[in-house]
């Protein structure tokens, strides 16, 4: 996506126009599994990129690799993003999850929005060891 903020911006209006709430009154949610968000307004998101933490197919976990071979960047499986109404349960409970930013690319100066990721650590550890995402997994 050339401007992905436009695009989560659209989104926002069409979500608000369909469940009829103000556009003011969503909020964004994120699931690596798609049953966890309803289909009416989810979009399947490709091609993120995760930095500063490992991954085991479902939520963020502690790197492992303690022999410095771990990739910098680790791709991550389709992620299921919607803008619902903010009073809506979230699909994992608050204790679960990591709210983590979404940059542009590596270089970390965009940031397009935040995701509360499911976490199976500590949210204070992953925010010290810098764990973000990433839309472009290149210097580019």
């Amino acid at each position: 996506m050339f401007h992905p903020e436009t695009f989560l911006n659209a989104l926002r209006q069409r979500s608000a126009r369909k469940l009829k709430i103000a556009i003011d009154e969503l909020k964004l949610v994120s699931s690596f599994e798609a049953g966890k968000i309803g289909k009416d307004t989810a979009i399947q998101l490709e091609g993120l990129w995760l930095q500063g933490s490992d991954f085991d197919g479902k939520r963020l976990a502690d790197i492992k690799d303690q022999g410095g071979s771990s990739a910098e960047l680790l791709p991550l499986p389709a992620c299921y993003v919607a803008w619902v109404g903010s009073q809506d349960v979230d699909p994992y409970p608050e204790a679960s999850t990591a709210e983590t930013p979404v940059y542009h690319a590596l270089d970390r100066e965009k940031l397009l929005c935040t995701l509360k990721v499911p976490n199976s650590g500590d949210e204070a550890s992953r925010t010290l060891a810098g764990v973000a995402l990433f839309l472009n997994g290149s210097d580019d």
